[in-house]
Formats: structure tokens, sequence, C-alpha cells
């Protein structure tokens, strides 16, 4: 359902969510203005207001914390490819092109497996063999070929892949880390019970019940479409581009063809 929603433009999938949370708002109001108040006790429908407001607050604060660690994730990922891309880019101007031609192949290579092929599966966890093998085979080009590079410049680009592949694990891991169904079991019901406290509480007047009920329903519409918008951050109409690391093998391309 979410991969079905994160293929949406970015305002379809707004009114999509919006728009399904109002109509379950209203289906509660609606279900609950037909079960006489009079068969609840005195003290519970007195609880109603107060109770209703604190579990308000509390969804708020809670839904604001999980939207807030997702998008600290998508700073992460984003974080990790251009610092992947810099590192990269980096081992690629620190030698000599003309005399060390084989650096700037494989590190080309790399950059169009990882964003032609890897890009499409690691959301997936799937890591794409071709890119691990061009990356492997760089580390021990640097460390046993390129003959006659001086040992300075040897040990930072050791470094340097260094920096590549950890770049490199921290997006293959921010690609998968999704939020867990418990998590989104949790919004799902505290939403559903702030909105049936809400229908309780405005059971006396329809027309306030509706109203409520389309205020809460847009309200937390808006909340899961912030989260799920990025909650995977390689995927969607919102998705981190993959341009800083193609553009490695796209300039290569363009010097072998000038």
């Amino acid at each position: 359902m979410i991969l079905f929603l994160l293929e949406l433009p970015s305002v379809a999938m707004a009114l999509l969510i919006i728009g399904t949370t109002v109509v379950v708002a209203w289906s509660i109001a609606e279900m609950v203005h037909r079960f006489p108040l009079a068969k609840l006790k005195p003290s519970f429908c007195n609880m109603l207001p107060t109770l209703g407001g604190a579990m308000m607050a509390g969804y708020v604060i809670f839904s604001a914390l999980v939207a807030n660690s997702i998008w600290r994730d998508k700073e992460f990922a984003l974080l990790a490819v251009h610092q992947e891309a810099r590192s990269l880019g980096f081992a690629a101007r620190i030698v000599d092109a003309q005399r060390y031609p084989e650096l700037g192949l494989s590190i080309a290579a790399y950059a169009k497996a990882v964003t032609q092929q890897e890009w499409q599966t690691m959301s997936d966890g799937i890591e794409n063999a071709s890119a691990r093998q061009i990356l492997d085979n760089l580390h021990r080009t640097v460390l046993t070929g390129l003959p006659g590079l001086p040992d300075e410049m040897r040990k930072s680009l050791v470094s340097t892949l260094k920096d590549v592949e950890i770049a490199r694990q921290n997006r293959l891991m921010a690609a998968t880390d999704n939020i867990p169904g418990e998590v989104w079991l949790t919004v799902v019901l505290t939403a559903l019970v702030v909105v049936s406290f809400s229908a309780f509480a405005h059971q006396h007047d329809r027309a306030a019940a509706r109203i409520m009920a389309t205020l809460f329903g847009v309200m937390i519409g808006s909340m899961m479409f912030s989260i799920i918008a990025v909650d995977r951050p390689f995927i969607g109409k919102v998705a981190i581009s993959n341009a800083p690391i193609a553009k490695l093998w796209e300039n290569r391309l363009d010097k072998a063809t000038q």
C-alpha cells in the first residue's frame, strides 16, 4: 500500500491520504451519533472533553516525534549519498588520469552500477553484486596496483576509499530503515481513538461532530502524509536523487566522446 502511494504525485498522494482519513472520521462520527448518549454513564460523558483534548495533544506529540525521526533518517541518507559522491570524485581527481586511467574507469563503472542497478534494488535490501565487486577491485588496485604512485598519495587514496565504503554502507542501511509495522499500528490505533472520543464529545450536535471529524481527519491525514512521503528515502516523487553519483560516470562518458 505504501509503495503504491509513493508512486503517486505528491499532491495526489496527500489528497488520497487526507480524503481517506476524513471519510473514516465521518464514518465514526455517524456510527457514534446512532448510539444514544443516555446509555453512557454521566461521569464518562463529563470526562470526554478533557480526555479527548489530552489524547489529541498526545497524538500530535507522538506523530511529530515519528515524523521528526523519519525526516532525520532522510537527511542521514542524503548525507551518505553526497559523502559517497564527494569521496569518489576526490579519488578520481587526486591521481593523474593520463597515467592511471584504470582508476577513473573503475570509479565511473562503480557509479554506473550504483545508479543504474543498485538504486532500484537497495530499498529491498538487495546489494548489487557488480557494484560490490568493482569497489573491491578498486581497493585492490589502490593497495597493490598503480605502479610509481607516491606513498602519501596511495595512503590518501586508501583513506578515501574507506570513506566511500562507510558512506556506501550508510546509504544501504538508510534505504531499508523504514517505520516498523508496530509503530504504524500505534499511529493508526491512536488516531482512531482520538477521532472516536471527538465523535462522542460532539454526539449531541451532528453538525459539530461532522465539522470536528473533518478537522481531525485533515490534521491526522496531513501528519500521515508527512510520514509516508519520506518513509522510504529512495522511493517516490520526493526521493533522494542519484544525480551526485551519476555525474561521476556521465562526466567520464562526456570526456570519452570529446
